[in-house]
């Protein structure tokens, strides 16, 4: 349907060790990369967007905080 989405998942140990949020990942450097929006939890988030063509600037994104 050429819409994007993206679901983080983190293990809730990986959560508490790192400090990571997978809401705030998703709304403060995923979400406007594929032109869309998205939130969750700390361990699950989603998003989806209408901007198919940078998934690979989302999995950069996501390696600069893991």
């Amino acid at each position: 349907d050429g819409k994007a989405s993206v679901v983080l998942l983190f293990d809730e140990n990986v959560v508490a060790q790192k400090g990571l949020d997978a809401s705030a990942l998703m709304k403060q450097k995923i979400s406007h990369i594929i032109k869309g929006g998205g939130g969750g939890q700390k361990t699950l988030a989603t998003a989806g967007g209408q901007d198919v063509s940078n998934l690979s600037e989302v999995i950069e994104a996501v390696k600069t905080v893991l």
